[in-house]
């Protein structure tokens, strides 16, 4: 039996960053009887069971009220397998009980303390310092995103030596054998392409991306905006005087997705160069590649995309004289990371089998 500490995704967060990953994880485990297991310290005062797929279970249980049955629950796993060290601080005061040959995998997600410390909690950042340590000296395994993870997290704990496994998050359907495609418009235009594909958070650096809109606005150019957020988007360009009739904001399902992304020649992915973008491995950017785009971006340095060779322009160099082409050379990036992901078993990692 595996214990999974995650809460399993519904139908309203299962877009979410954390909720992908646990769903592409269980997705590979499917085979293997498996609990998740989701501690809470102000709810679940009645304890909850529920079925969430073929042989798995649900339990959610307050720390406080169910201390000594979610301690024999952790204490009779033959596996536990940690969904990011925010799954893990709930019942840390639980932790050093574990059996010491219960295997046990952390799957870091990205690096939680500067994640909190970027966002200004200092406190959570503390606290998840504190737990983020203490599972790397216990944990047999962790799973990255990316290289650039494992070597940062090397670095940060050398008194430690876990297994390290790359593993990353990429959307089940891209295809690697997809042909590269030629950069066609959906409305037959002409146009050079330009793609956001996003919301509104801080580290997106929304505000250089208005001015670097505002910069080049031509008619040769046509922009994109796809978020979840168009009204407030609509507002903010409109407050810096941009005019809209060659961008176009908007809101768009999934399944619509691949057509914007098969037409767009260039996507925005301004990220600063700080440690957690320097091991991040955006889903979006994947995806831009994968459609042969050419990432705009502020800092280079984003996971191992540099390291791999992945063809970008700087926002500084992107002007209207730009020209509409797709990358191959990106498409072969997407492709190779792709194909390295499927080459991992998740489910001989956690049972051996």
């Amino acid at each position: 039996m595996v214990l999974i500490l995650a809460d399993f995704p519904n139908e309203k967060n299962r877009h979410e960053g954390m909720a992908q990953r646990i769903l592409a994880i269980d997705q590979q485990i499917q085979p293997v009887d498996r609990q998740y297991l989701f501690v809470s310290h102000r709810r679940f005062f009645q304890s909850e069971a529920e079925p969430v797929g073929e042989r798995a279970i649900q339990y959610r249980y307050n720390l406080f009220r169910h201390f000594f049955l979610i301690l024999k629950q952790l204490r009779s796993a033959q596996t536990i397998y940690i969904h990011s060290v925010i799954n893990l601080l709930p019942i840390l005061p639980l932790f050093p009980f574990l059996r010491k040959k219960t295997f046990v995998i952390l799957d870091a997600h990205g690096v939680v303390p500067e994640e909190q410390q970027l966002a200004g909690r200092r406190f959570k950042s503390f606290l998840y310092a504190l737990v983020e340590r203490m599972a790397i000296i216990r944990v047999n395994l962790v799973l990255v995103v990316t290289e650039a993870m494992e070597t940062y997290l090397r670095k940060k704990y050398p008194q430690s030596s876990p297994t390290y496994v790359r593993y990353g998050i990429f959307p089940a359907h891209l295809d690697p054998s997809m042909p590269l495609t030629p950069g066609e418009s959906i409305t037959d235009d002409g146009l050079v392409r330009v793609i956001y594909s996003g919301n509104l958070q801080s580290w997106q650096n929304i505000d250089l991306m208005i001015q670097l809109i505002k910069t080049n606005q031509d008619n040769r150019i046509r922009y994109d905006i796809l978020t979840g957020e168009p009204i407030v988007m609509k507002k903010r360009l409109a407050a810096e005087g941009v005019a809209l009739h060659n961008v176009h904001v908007q809101t768009v399902t999934p399944s619509e997705l691949g057509d914007y992304y098969r037409a767009a020649h260039y996507g925005i992915v301004l990220r600063d160069d700080i440690p957690v973008n320097r091991v991040a491995c955006p889903t979006k950017l994947v995806e831009y590649l994968y459609y042969g785009m050419i990432p705009i971006v502020k800092s280079v340095h984003i996971g191992d995309f540099a390291a791999m060779g992945y063809e970008y322009l700087a926002y500084e160099s992107f002007s209207s004289q730009v020209t509409a082409r797709k990358s191959a050379v990106n498409q072969a990036v997407a492709r190779g990371m792709i194909e390295q992901h499927r080459q991992i078993d998740i489910k001989t990692i956690l049972t051996g089998k």
